[in-house]
């Protein structure tokens, strides 16, 4: 697996990274500053979503 920090959540979803890395991931979520219009996932990063909006 390549840097987590250039993966999107979608990426690391399907590379099976939620289930053998919940902790890792859970930071990567919270506290959330941005979801993805496309997926309606959360994150800190912009960079982690596809699709990012920053949350107001």
């Amino acid at each position: 697996m390549s840097n987590v920090e250039d993966k999107t959540l979608c990426a690391l979803q399907e590379e099976g990274y939620i289930e053998t890395n919940t902790d890792e991931f859970i930071k990567l979520i919270r506290p959330a500053q941005h979801f993805c219009k496309n997926c309606g996932r959360s994150a800190v990063s912009a960079d982690n979503l596809c699709n990012p909006e920053k949350l107001d």
